[in-house]
């Protein structure tokens, strides 16, 4: 643990994880939307309209914070209960980004093209990078 701690400090505070947290949000919000803009400017067929478009404001925000608070809650019992809290949360994180794919491929939007499958898989993966980025502490603000 001593190496880690030392390369990725863990957070003192339950107020310092949640600093690190919002901040993984605000990045991954912003990186979504950026690229939402531009999925838009560039008039991309996503397929998908109406009530149930996961490629509109909210449903990106709102996804991101969830996923940034689950990621928050994982990590703090990560830092609790073993030795190395990075290594395992990054192990957990990659798991769990697998798993967060399968209704992308599996069970996809009604009318979703493949374009819009692989806009929200770049989705997912900006907020996965963002958020362990930042909650491992390896950006340090």
């Amino acid at each position: 643990m001593a190496n880690e701690t030392t390369r990725y400090p863990v957070p003192e505070t339950g107020s310092d994880l949640a600093r690190r947290t919002a901040l993984g949000v605000f990045v991954a919000v912003g990186l979504v939307l950026i690229a939402q803009a531009l999925v838009d400017a560039l008039s991309v067929d996503v397929g998908v309209t109406g009530s149930m478009n996961p490629f509109t404001a909210g449903p990106l925000i709102v996804t991101s914070i969830s996923a940034g608070v689950g990621a928050a809650i994982v990590y703090a019992a990560v830092v609790r209960y073993t030795a190395r809290p990075v290594r395992n949360f990054v192990a957990i994180a990659a798991g769990v980004f697998v798993f967060m794919l399968i209704p992308v491929f599996v069970v996809p939007l009604e009318g979703i093209t493949t374009a819009g499958q692989g806009i929200l898989l770049g989705y997912h993966l900006l907020v996965a990078l963002a958020l362990v980025t930042f909650i491992i502490g390896a950006v340090r603000v």
